[in-house]
């Protein structure tokens, strides 16, 4: 452990000796500070009004926001206004982590990484390249978890493990713990090669993907688990007509299961989807919706898993013993801005299962749903020296409904059936971590400066035991997180910093137990 902190001080120090090239805008990744940053001047009206559903962003958005951004903000030192030449190729700033849990494993909307308890540490490295219509990301994440031991949720007898979900063991690969030792991962993190042509786009990547109109959750993906190798085709911009500005795209991917996850006869999934979004014309206003299907890996593919994306709205083959079994995922959203106001509000629902008919969604709107609400407000951001505060709220429920007393089954909303592993990637989930099991709430303000971010964050989840309505008070159970943490500009570099305490309340029946938590790190600049 002392070695591993000893190392997070040197590369804190090297920083102040170092002469560097400083941030692009190809950082502006899933789920990053400067991707936060980018929210708010998009609320406020300064940068172009792309649907924000849709991420991560193309380079011709990036190229088209770093060319245009010519109003005064407080990072503008930091993102200067720049056009990209046709040809180039830059390395990335490396970056390097460690994190420390005192008693179990803690940590969300990370990527690829496992934050178990005792020290967790990783790093990245790479490059970002341009030739014509060419461009590519290459920036490897590697990581080592000490992974310590804790006291587990008592699973069921018969459990494949004693690492797997305590509620849900046969369907969600959602490990307690990652085995009974060390951790170590080699992840080709946000990488990608694509081609873009005017406003269309394809290619293959690893990015995180986030789908929906939230800024740190989203029901189908987000920035919480690894992104997993797919390739997509799609807009690269939002394409503009007289009846307004469209934006879409379709991927094909192969998901895998953790080490520790329930038997299942495939370790591999195909994971195909679509989302497409439309924007009236002057409305700042975003309606689309979302599909996804897991389905075990084909031995040979057909026109049906093509076709996958485009399947059924109701019924399904694989449930009626026609075909392959499949799990489908569907949401619809909105977002609304008002510029002057700056201020955004937003929603998702969604649904894990196929109905048999219109009849069947009118009835049961309810069945195995989810809900997403939210805000993101910015105050101040006239000035490029006094800096701006944002405020944001999201609220998400998967509860399991009051139909669940009559015998209508159902399940949390990312567990499935007949495929074990749920909507998850080696281990985590690929949507919100609020409905890991009901629901629950995430809040944030933030204070953004010319000399880097400060913020609180407070979230909330409910976590019962089981499926079951109407438990008494005394078997509940929530976890309260309440963090402090930031960026902090020195140089051309970046220092970061996290700091928080975790209440498990009822975590065992009638015990609470705490987690503090502290992470460091660093995006150095390079030596010209």
């Amino acid at each position: 452990m002392r070695r591993a902190w000893l190392a997070l001080v040197c590369l804190l120090a090297l920083p102040a000796v170092l002469r560097a090239q400083g941030t692009q805008w190809n950082e502006a990744t899933v789920g990053s500070d400067w991707e936060l940053y980018a929210r708010a001047l998009a609320v406020r009206g300064l940068l172009s009004d792309e649907p924000w559903a849709i991420r991560p962003f193309s380079p011709s958005v990036l190229d088209q926001w770093s060319a245009s951004l010519s109003a005064a903000h407080p990072w503008k030192d930091r993102l200067p206004q720049r056009t990209a030449p046709p040809s180039h190729f830059e390395l990335l700033r490396p970056s390097a982590e460690v994190s420390d849990n005192s008693s179990y494993a803690w940590g969300f909307n990370d990527g690829p990484v496992w934050q178990g308890k005792g020290v967790n540490a990783w790093a990245t490295v790479g490059g970002d390249m341009r030739w014509g219509p060419l461009s590519a990301r290459i920036e490897p994440l590697v990581e080592y978890a000490q992974n310590g031991a804790f006291q587990l949720e008592p699973v069921p007898a018969g459990a494949a493990n004693p690492y797997v979900d305590a509620m849900m063991p046969t369907s969600i690969d959602l490990p307690q713990r990652m085995g009974p030792g060390a951790y170590h991962l080699i992840d080709p993190g946000q990488s990608y090669v694509r081609i873009d042509v005017k406003s269309l786009g394809a290619g293959l990547s690893t990015e995180d993907i986030f789908w929906g109109p939230g800024v740190r959750n989203a029901l189908l993906f987000g920035p919480n688990a690894p992104g997993f190798p797919h390739i997509f085709f799609g807009t690269n911009q939002a394409i503009h007509t007289p009846i307004g500005r469209f934006s879409g795209q379709v991927i094909y991917g192969r998901l895998q299961q953790s080490n520790y996850a329930p038997p299942s006869p495939n370790a591999t999934r195909l994971g195909a989807g679509l989302i497409a979004t439309w924007q009236p014309p002057s409305t700042p206003l975003t309606i689309g919706f979302t599909r996804f299907y897991h389905r075990d890996w084909p031995a040979h593919f057909t026109q049906d898993d093509y076709t996958l994306p485009f399947g059924a709205l109701f019924s399904s083959r694989g449930a009626a013993g026609l075909g392959t079994a499949d799990n489908q995922l569907l949401s619809v959203f909105f977002s609304a801005r008002a510029p002057a106001m700056g201020l955004e509000v937003f929603g998702e629902f969604g649904k894990n299962d196929r109905n048999v008919d219109i009849r069947d969604v009118m009835l049961e709107p309810e069945h195995n749903s989810a809900w997403l609400l939210g805000f993101f407000k910015v105050i101040g951001l006239d000035s490029a020296h006094a800096g701006f505060w944002t405020v944001r709220a999201e609220a998400a429920s998967g509860r399991v409904s009051a139909i669940q007393q009559i015998g209508r089954g159902q399940s949390t909303f990312y567990d499935h059936y007949p495929i074990a592993q749920g909507h998850t990637e080696l281990g985590q989930l690929l949507g919100t971590p609020l409905i890991e099991q009901s629901g629950g709430i995430d809040l944030g303000v933030d204070r953004f400066t010319s000399a880097g971010r400060l913020g609180v964050s407070l979230m909330e989840r409910q976590m019962p035991p089981d499926t079951w309505v109407g438990m008494p008070a005394n078997q509940l159970r929530s976890q309260w997180d309440l963090g402090f943490g930031g960026t902090i500009f020195h140089g051309k570099s970046d220092i970061t910093f996290q700091v928080g305490h975790v209440w498990d309340l009822n975590r065992f029946p009638g015990q609470d137990v705490g987690n503090s938590y502290l992470r460091l790190g660093t995006r150095l600049g390079l030596a010209r």
